[in-house]
């Protein structure tokens, strides 16, 4: 038996059309910035195993060279640290 104070519930949905917009666009941001994360991630571990030697223009001295531990070759400083993307 109900008392006269209490009032009648309201039929209330929680999926309105709003919170669907909503939802949706919060679940996609998410599922992209997981994607991202994991892509960053994955990425450090599966470098290319190809390494391209780069010469170091602004080093001219072989003694400055060999201290930032390059190769000192053909006149020139080399690093075979780098890769492609470089």
């Amino acid at each position: 038996m109900r008392s006269r104070l209490e009032a009648p519930r309201a039929n209330i949905t929680f999926w309105t059309p709003t919170r669907i917009i909503f939802s949706t666009i919060i679940m996609s941001l998410l599922i992209a910035c997981g994607y991202c994360t994991i892509y960053s991630v994955m990425s450090l571990f599966l470098k290319p195993a190809a390494v391209f030697p780069t010469s170091i223009p602004w080093i001219h001295s072989e003694s400055e060279c060999k201290h930032t531990n390059r190769t000192w070759q053909d006149g020139k400083c080399w690093d075979y640290e780098h890769d492609m993307t470089f």
